[in-house]
């Protein structure tokens, strides 16, 4: 047996002497038709390799005119990643005088030890 799916009839019958023109449907702006249109339009257009190519080319000639290397480094993320290798400088200096003053001790000590 087939299935046979409910319709939906309505008690009154809706006639369209004609279906309204693309341009009444596009004038109101609750249309289906508008809206889609309105959607293509703010729709973002892909730009195409070789506009792509001419973007990076101007960007990198205004770097270099300018005398920044590569893309700025502005902004919140790039100020904590700053911090943070001056933190790890500051880590590796201060562990570096504690190795060069272990060193010195060390060595001082094996003179007094070979002098006694």
């Amino acid at each position: 047996m087939t299935r046979i799916k409910k319709q939906r009839k309505s008690v009154k019958v809706i006639l369209m002497e004609t279906a309204p023109k693309k341009k009444e449907r596009l004038s109101d702006p609750d249309s289906y038709a508008s809206r889609k249109q309105q959607a293509q339009k703010k729709r973002k257009k892909h730009l195409s390799v070789y506009e792509k190519a001419r973007l990076e080319a101007e960007q990198q000639a205004r770097n270099e005119a300018s005398g920044r290397r590569g893309s700025q480094t502005v902004g919140p993320l790039a100020d904590k990643i700053r911090k943070l290798n001056a933190r790890k400088k500051q880590q590796e200096a201060r562990a570096s005088k504690s190795v060069d003053t272990d060193e010195s001790n060390d060595a001082t000590d094996a003179t007094k030890e070979s002098s006694d």
